[in-house]
């Protein structure tokens, strides 16, 4: 490889003086124009990473779980309800994803759901329910019941209006006692 950009770079060198123009390129030039393409850039929920909730995202939730549960359980199930200030129409997912925060650090991820999405139509202060369920196993190698202990639970509702890029809310801190 080396041998062979010696010789190009040789090529290129003879026969032509310094001070000579450069001679135009006449190489054809292909032009395109591209649409921008959405980008979503939605939170990593990795497993012992810290988290503070990211703010915005336009709805706001409100999560109805229990205050306490029993570590042998697989799950949590609760309810996150979702709201909107104004008029929305799009798509979410058929249930919010809901983990838990342990000192600062994710210590469940959201269990896997139906990718399928669902038509989510928000009129002012008309909240919409989704169900939530939060994992209550350790997302850390290994995937040991939770300790006991107190966790903050937290729900993200991504939703895709009819004419934009998908967006991101997140709910809680709740707390909630692994017992």
């Amino acid at each position: 490889m080396a041998v062979l950009l010696a010789v190009l770079v040789a090529a290129a060198g003879c026969g032509s003086d310094a001070s000579d123009p450069p001679a135009p390129d006449s190489s054809p030039k292909e032009s395109a124009t591209v649409e921008p393409v959405p980008t979503t850039d939605l939170t990593a929920l990795v497993c012992g990473a810290t988290f503070t909730p990211p703010t915005g995202g336009g709805l706001y939730l409100s999560g109805r779980f229990p205050a306490s549960t029993p570590a042998s359980g697989p799950a949590v199930t609760g309810a996150v309800e979702v709201n909107s200030p104004r008029a929305v129409s799009g798509v979410v997912a058929p249930s919010a994803e809901v983990f838990l925060v342990r000192d600062g650090r994710i210590a469940t991820v959201p269990l896997p759901q139906d990718t399928a999405g669902k038509k989510l139509d928000l009129k002012p202060s008309q909240p919409h329910e989704l169900p939530g369920d939060a994992a209550l196993v350790s997302c850390a190698a290994g995937g040991e019941p939770l300790a006991p202990g107190t966790y903050q639970m937290y729900a993200r509702v991504v939703f895709t209006p009819d004419s934009g890029t998908p967006v991101e809310s997140f709910g809680g801190p709740w707390p909630i006692d692994v017992t």
